[in-house]
């Protein structure tokens, strides 16, 4: 095909004997992880029922909505149980998206107790420890009985009336 009949000659992000854009390459691989099951990552992804939407089959749909990929960004969904589509992607660091992760999301709650006695309860270690000036791994230490105590701080686990840790698949802490 030539042409405006080329959907690759509409948007060049795909050039026939060249290398396509990074925001192509995107695409392709968010349709793969969904859609092909002999994908390394489709069990993460389509295997749980994950989906590109109908719209973004067609690259120049994705594009339109989302843009040209940011150097330094990968495509992200603010809901990590949502499907790819508009309203549930975003461009973001890799930093950014491991704080969106599933197994982030499901962590034991825990209380932080400050040095002057001010509690705080929360579920997401990495964001905690960013936000109050702390190492993750250092709490992680003091959750399983290896320290006492972090920069003035101590935590506990909250346990379920049973005594097993409790689960709560939210954010507890409303970060912005």
């Amino acid at each position: 095909m030539y042409g405006k009949s080329n959907p690759s000659y509409r948007h060049g992000h795909k050039p026939k004997n060249g290398k396509p854009s990074p925001t192509y390459v995107s695409w392709r691989d968010m349709k793969a992880r969904c859609q092909n099951s002999n994908h390394k990552y489709y069990s993460y992804y389509g295997g749980r029922g994950i989906k590109v939407c109908e719209r973004w089959q067609d690259f120049t749909n994705f594009l339109a909505d989302m843009g040209k990929k940011p150097e330094g960004l990968t495509l992200d969904r603010v809901n990590n149980d949502g499907n790819y589509e508009p309203g549930n992607c975003r461009w973001t660091t890799r930093k950014q998206q491991t704080y969106n992760r599933r197994d982030l999301k499901t962590q034991k709650l825990f209380i932080a107790i400050d040095e002057q006695g001010i509690m705080t309860i929360s579920n997401n270690q990495h964001e905690f420890a960013r936000q109050h000036g702390l190492d993750q791994s250092n709490i992680a230490n003091c959750l399983s009985g290896k320290h006492k105590t972090h920069k003035g701080w101590s935590f506990k686990r909250i346990p379920s009336i049973s005594g097993e840790p409790l689960f709560i698949p939210m954010k507890v802490e409303c970060y912005a």
